[in-house]
């Protein structure tokens, strides 16, 4: 599929599957390594999932994305490749409003980039749902809000060029904090990519499943 669709765009755009942090992962992941066509692994966490998703989806599938990013980056590690295969994490970031601090322990964990989208969907775009209600119309053309519809009077209601500068400083505030948070690492200017030597938990169980260092 990979080579297909590298093929349809001429090889001008990179290709790579997206697919839900579960125990075939690393599975994936071994595949991709041998694919020179492939260019990231995206790994969906438990809290991944739209709007449009169904509720047994985002409820009882998938596993936590820290622990499933860890055993693929440490699998990268162990073949030697771990610069080769960029790893994208996604999957709740930022819900509970600590987008930078989420995104820069991934970033430690192994991810080459870290990807939002409901967090962006409800601060910048103004979505109506949160982690605890949702509509559920964004496959259905209803939004209320006119972000997932082609209905005149719905899509009104969205001011694009507003939309546009909250996306703006979203993303700016976001490079603010993690330049603050890597700087005393000494990684100002580049992500410190698997770094896990700067990164601890107080619980000994996740620091064991991990691979990080216990504070009490």
């Amino acid at each position: 599929m990979i080579q297909s669709m590298s093929m349809a765009w001429g090889f001008r755009v990179p290709v790579y599957p997206k697919i839900s942090g579960t125990r075939t992962a690393k599975a994936v992941l071994n595949n991709l390594v041998r694919n020179p066509f492939a260019a990231a692994l995206s790994i969906d966490g438990e809290d991944g999932g739209t709007g449009a998703a169904y509720n047994v989806s985002m409820d009882k599938m998938g596993h936590p994305i820290a622990s499933n990013l860890r055993d693929c980056y440490l699998d990268l590690v162990k073949q030697g490749k771990q610069n080769e295969l960029p790893l994208i994490a996604s999957g709740g970031v930022g819900k509970k409003g600590n987008l930078a601090a989420n995104a820069a322990a991934l970033i430690m964990l192994g991810a080459s980039a870290v990807s939002i989208g409901k967090y962006i969907m409800q601060a910048a775009a103004g979505c109506l749902g949160d982690e605890n209600n949702r509509c559920n119309v964004c496959n259905l053309g209803r939004c209320p809000r006119g972000i997932t519809t082609q209905e005149p009077k719905l899509y009104r209601r969205l001011d694009v060029d507003k939309v546009a500068m909250r996306v703006v400083e979203v993303y700016k505030a976001l490079d603010t904090e993690l330049k603050k948070i890597f700087a005393p690492l000494g990684r100002s200017t580049e992500l410190p990519i698997g770094m896990s030597d700067a990164i601890s938990a107080d619980d000994p169980s996740i620091a064991e499943r991990l691979n990080i260092s216990y504070v009490c």
